[in-house]
C-alpha cells in the first residue's frame, strides 16, 4: 500500500470523527462569563452574580431548566424563550447563612435548541472570610483523670478586630459550670487563649461555650462552639 494511503487509512477516521464532535458540543447561547468570583465581607449575608448570554443561533432557544448544587443558591431569568440574536441575563442569589471559607456551587442550565437537549454549567465561587480561627474546638478529659487545664487559642481575623472579653454557655451560667474558664489575651484584639480546667473528673459531663465580646453586635461568635468533654 503507498505510504499516502497508509496515512489516510490511519489518521482520516480520526480526523472525521473529531470534527463533528466538535460540532455537537457548542450550543446557541454564548456566554459572556460561566465563572464568577466574589469575596463576600463581614456580616454580608447574600450575594448576588449576574451572567448575561446570547443566543448566537438563527432559532428559538428555550430555557427548561435552571438548578442549582445547592439550596442556599437559587437562579432566575426573566422569561424562559429567547429569539435568535436575544441576549438575557440569569440572576443567581446566594445565602451565605453561617458559611465560611470557599463556597463553589453550580448552577446547571438546560436548554432545547432545534430540538436538541444542551446543557450549560455555570460557576459561583464565593470567599467568606472566618471571623476567627480555633486552634482546637473541642477539650477532652476522661472520668477519674487528673482535673488539669487544658487551652484553646483563637485567632481573630484582622480585618475584624475585637477583644475578647467572657464566655458564655450553650446552656446556664459558667459560674454554675463543672469547668472553670480563663481567658488570656495574648495580643489586643487579635490573639487569645482560653483555659478549661474540670471542678473534677468524677462523672460524664459535656458543655458548650462561646467567647463574648462588646464588639461582636451580631453575635457572630456563636457560630464558633468550643466543646469541654469528660467522657
Amino acid at each position: 500500500m503507498e505510504p499516502s494511503r497508509i496515512l489516510k487509512f490511519l489518521f482520516g477516521p480520526a480526523i472525521a470523527l473529531w470534527v463533528p464532535a466538535a460540532l455537537l458540543g457548542a450550543g446557541a447561547l454564548q456566554w459572556e462569563r460561566t465563572n464568577v468570583s466574589v469575596d463576600a465581607e463581614f456580616g454580608q449575608k447574600e450575594v448576588n452574580a449576574q451572567y448575561a448570554f446570547t443566543n448566537a443561533s438563527d432559532s428559538v432557544v428555550t430555557i427548561t431548566k435552571t438548578q442549582a448544587s445547592c439550596g442556599c443558591t437559587v437562579p432566575s431569568l426573566e422569561k424562559k424563550t429567547y429569539a435568535p440574536r436575544e441576549s438575557g441575563q440569569l440572576h443567581a442569589h446566594f445565602d451565605i447563612g453561617s458559611r465560611v471559607g470557599m463556597q463553589r456551587k453550580e448552577i446547571t442550565v438546560g436548554t432545547e435548541e432545534r430540538g436538541d437537549n444542551h446543557s450549560y454549567t455555570l460557576t459561583l465561587n464565593v470567599e467568606i472570610p472566618q471571623l476567627i480561627q480555633l486552634k482546637r474546638r473541642a477539650l477532652l478529659w476522661k472520668v477519674g483523670e487528673k482535673p488539669g487545664p487544658k487551652d484553646c487559642e483563637v485567632i481573630i481575623h484582622t480585618k475584624h478586630p475585637m477583644k475578647i472579653d467572657g464566655v458564655a454557655l450553650k446552656n446556664g451560667d459558667p459560674a454554675d459550670s463543672s469547668f472553670n474558664f480563663e481567658i488570656e489575651e495574648l495580643e489586643a484584639n487579635h490573639k487569645y487563649r482560653l483555659v478549661i480546667t474540670p471542678k473534677n473528673t468524677a462523672a460524664k459531663v459535656r458543655e458548650t461555650c462561646y467567647f463574648t465580646s462588646p464588639d461582636d453586635s451580631e453575635k457572630q461568635l456563636m457560630n464558633f462552639p468550643i466543646y469541654a468533654w469528660i467522657r
